[in-house]
């Protein structure tokens, strides 16, 4: 009896080790489960984090290899991986970048079926997916040595709503044929700043020769080569007329399309400014080409009803001039609404105007047929003995409003005979008041506009006998009226939220390369998500 009790007791010893043995396996299980549970989830929320990261990374890169069409694969992946490893993600396995190029089953969920026969909603989504492997501390006790996650992020470059605008005007022929003395200032020796015999639009048009036209179209193509179609659009807008004869006024000759072959077509095709042949000396409004009577040679483009009357002058010249930068930027609001048709908008791509200017602001549309038939010109700008442009006053620092007060203005021609009551709301104010339209767009981050400005007549100051003209109350000198119209317009235009873009100066169009080129970089930062 003595001997089984003594027996039983051990036994009991025996099974409360073996209770006690698993309990702390359990309860180095439960530690350890908590413990390398929680490091899971902190492992696997820095893998996710690298990996938005990564996507991001990758869809910056989302553009055509140079001199191709198609998108740069090696491109998205080492930005991908470069990220990765940036972030010292540690055992990194099995990257996976696909984008909307693919075709098979890889291809990201969100990409638009249909990318051919319904361009309007493709996006350039990047997903990328990679692997990690964690080691565990505590579960190694009981034989987990570790587990692998795996994370997927879908990154999103901005696609392009872009509206390039082309200056067409008659100084995009002043370049054609022999020049001469083009770097110095004074326009009557510099054959680069205004029309001679060699720069006939009707004759440089028909064989592609007008310049700098043909220099700005090759660099123009080149820009587009850099986006990335059918993903992107472009629309064009000229600021005359493209029909021989054709007015003055801005037109889109391309809505927004995703056709490549369609935009190059159309660049290609654009013409300078050709009005019509002048006829004997008569009151028909407009510019028109001039030859010599007797020899045929091209005298330039005039303004025949104004002409007519010197020295006199007494004529309206406002239906003259053809630099309408308002009318264009007007233009390329209604192209990036798509005149209209909320069908045919991209609200949340990325709006982008690229302006190209040879001068300053000098016609305006007509908003107000009844008092401004041929648009908005002050009188005090007509006269003979005014020095400025027509259309445009002499201070490029002073704004006027479209409803400002009528003030007097006394011919100084005819002292105390001619007086009336004018408005002083030129070209330039339309302008800017169209850069505000169109940098407040209803995006939410407006239009980006960059502009560019080509040419001597870009610096060149307003004078006053040959002295430069000083603003009236601040006696400060008045700056380049085309350059300061152009930076408003591209920094300063709408309000403080708006994603503004830069202004560039090429003073011949050896320069535009490398301007296009920067243009070209900065958009392709721009990520929409």
């Amino acid at each position: 009896m003595k001997t089984l009790r003594k027996f039983l007791k051990n036994s009991e010893k025996g099974q409360a080790i073996i209770l006690i043995a698993f309990a702390f396996v359990g309860l180095v299980g439960m530690v350890g489960l908590v413990t390398d549970t929680g490091l899971l989830l902190i492992e696997y929320g820095k893998l996710k984090k690298s990996i938005d990261a990564a996507a991001i990374a990758a869809a910056q890169q989302y553009r055509v290899e140079s001199g191709g069409s198609a998108i740069d694969t090696v491109a998205l992946q080492n930005a991908a991986v470069n990220l990765l490893n940036l972030n010292q993600v540690q055992n990194v396995s099995n990257i996976i970048v696909h984008s909307c190029e693919d075709t098979g089953p890889n291809r990201p969920a969100l990409c638009n079926p249909d990318p051919i026969n319904n361009p309007i909603d493709n996006r350039k989504l990047v997903e990328v997916t990679a692997s990690a492997d964690v080691r565990f501390g505590f579960l190694r006790v009981l034989g987990f040595e570790s587990a692998t996650l795996t994370a997927t992020s879908v990154g999103e470059a901005a696609t392009l709503d872009l509206v390039l605008i082309m200056d067409t005007s008659a100084s995009m022929a002043f370049e054609t044929g022999v020049e001469s003395n083009c770097a110095s200032n004074d326009i009557s020796i510099n054959t680069c700043r205004k029309s001679d015999a060699d720069d006939d639009p009707t004759v440089c048009n028909l064989n592609n020769t007008c310049e700098p036209m043909a220099a700005v179209k090759d660099v123009a193509i080149d820009f587009i080569d850099t986006l990335y179609f059918p993903y992107d659009r472009v629309a064009i807008v000229t600021m005359t007329s493209q029909t021989p004869g054709g007015g003055r006024d801005p037109e889109t000759i391309l809505p927004l399309t995703s056709d490549k072959a369609t935009v190059v077509n159309f660049i290609n095709n654009i013409k300078v400014f050709e009005p019509r042949n002048c006829g004997t000396w008569d009151e028909t409004e407009g510019t028109c080409l001039d030859y010599h009577e007797t020899t045929g040679v091209f005298r330039g483009a005039i303004c025949e009803k104004y002409q007519s009357h010197l020295p006199a002058g007494d004529t309206d010249p406002s239906s003259c001039p053809s630099s309408n930068i308002g009318g264009s930027l007007r233009e390329a609001r209604e192209a990036l609404l798509a005149d209209g048709d909320e069908n045919l908008q991209r609200l949340d791509a990325f709006w982008v105007v690229v302006a190209l200017f040879g001068g300053p602001a000098n016609s305006t549309d007509v908003t107000n047929p009844v008092n401004y038939p041929n648009g908005f010109c002050p009188m005090n700008t007509w006269y003979p003995s005014y020095e400025g442009a027509w259309c445009v006053d002499l201070y490029a620092s002073t704004r006027h409003d479209d409803d400002d007060p009528l003030v007097n203005y006394d011919n100084p021609d005819t002292p105390t005979v001619e007086n009336y009551q004018i408005s002083l709301y030129d070209a330039d104010d339309y302008a800017r008041d169209k850069a505000d339209d169109l940098a407040n767009m209803i995006t939410g981050n407006g239009v980006t506009i960059y502009t560019i400005g080509l040419g001597a007549r870009i610096k060149s100051l307003e004078t006053i006998g040959g002295v430069p003209v000083n603003n009236p109350d601040t006696g400060e000198q008045e700056p380049p009226p085309a350059e300061d119209l152009l930076i408003y317009i591209a920094t300063e235009a709408g309000n403080d939220d708006v994603k503004h873009g830069q202004y560039f100066y090429a003073a011949t169009s050896s320069s535009l390369s490398e301007i296009f080129e920067r243009i070209a970089k900065n958009i392709a930062t721009k990520i929409s998500q």
